[in-house]
């Protein structure tokens, strides 16, 4: 069976959207399954007229899965949150949510499920974020055997969270702070190799029941980044390591501000990611078995962070 039509699930968030606009260059009529559609409506314009359509769905009700996935042929999971609030935790978005979509695969005769994870998802893993990531692939399987599984680094790109906020920071405050001595390792890999990595898998049958590790080119230490990030945005501050807790303590405390519906800066379950290396393992099938050639961060971090330069993106001469 050719592969005509995908259900993307979670296409309205910052590596959804870029999958999306993957696979609508790779020609496929799209479905994109998602809460709350009027925040999904940017990414029609990815495709042609009538490409890509938005499908109201909560992956928390089976029923409402069931008919997203109806008549297509492969189906990307790339649902998740960054904290938990309200109804939206872990337990019911990463693991349930997922345990929905794989069973709703199945029941339809699916052809192909590509779950989005992460670098280092552990089930018994003491922090929350993280276990639930291991949990959901567990899940994944026990229903849907033949999925494919993502796990990627980092992700960097326009919206992304990491160097975003770093460069904020740095706009703002007299020093950048960066958690512990900052020698904790990642791979941050650029969304759009992300979402070229979901296209290159639904287009080769022979990567089902597969898992890829999708890292960048290089490996840093958070005080590397830190370093890189004010190179880009021509600004000069001393950086300082907090000792983990003392950050931990400031997450929970940041995080507080999810009960009146905004975004916290940083939440504790952040933080405790941050004291973990988070790089592709030795030998793990990665990008370059997909036939694709990591982007560094170095060529993507100017096209976005200049905003925060002084006197803005067309000011290329000041620094302070």
């Amino acid at each position: 069976m050719s592969i005509e039509q995908v259900t993307v699930f979670g296409g309205s968030g910052f590596i959804g959207r870029a999958i999306v606009q993957a696979l609508a260059r790779q020609g496929y009529q799209i479905r994109v399954a998602v809460r709350r559609t009027e925040l999904a409506e940017p990414v029609t314009t990815s495709g042609d007229v009538g490409q890509i359509m938005l499908m109201r769905s909560n992956i928390r009700m089976p029923q409402s899965v069931a008919v997203a996935v109806a008549g297509s042929q492969a189906v990307v999971n790339a649902t998740g949150i960054p904290f938990q609030r309200g109804r939206q935790r872990y337990q019911s978005v990463h693991v349930d949510g997922a345990r929905n979509i794989a069973a709703a695969c199945k029941a339809a005769g699916v052809e192909r499920l590509v779950h989005i994870s992460g670098i280092g998802a552990d089930r018994e893993s003491g922090n929350p974020f993280i276990r639930s990531k291991g949990q959901a692939e567990q899940a994944v399987v026990a229903e849907f055997e033949q999925a494919t599984f993502l796990r990627p680094s980092v992700v960097f790109g326009h919206d992304d969270q990491i160097f975003n906020r770093m460069a904020g920071i740095a706009a703002k405050a007299p020093f950048l702070p960066i958690v512990g001595s900052g020698k904790v390792r990642v791979q941050p890999v650029f969304v759009g190799d992300v979402s070229a990595a979901a296209a290159a898998v639904l287009a080769k049958p022979e990567t089902a029941k597969s898992v890829f590790e999708l890292g960048g080119p290089l490996i840093y230490t958070y005080r590397e980044l830190a370093e890189l990030v004010l190179r880009t945005i021509d600004r000069r501050r001393p950086i300082i390591g907090i000792p983990a807790e003392l950050m931990k303590i400031a997450g929970f405390f940041a995080q507080q501000i999810a009960l009146f519906g905004l975004r916290p800066p940083l939440t504790a379950d952040q933080v405790e990611l941050m004291c973990h290396d988070n790089v592709v393992r030795a030998g793990a099938p990665s990008l370059d078995s997909l036939g694709i050639q990591p982007t560094a961060a170095e060529v993507i971090l100017p096209t976005y962070l200049d905003r925060f330069r002084i006197g803005g993106r067309y000011n290329q001469h000041a620094s302070a």
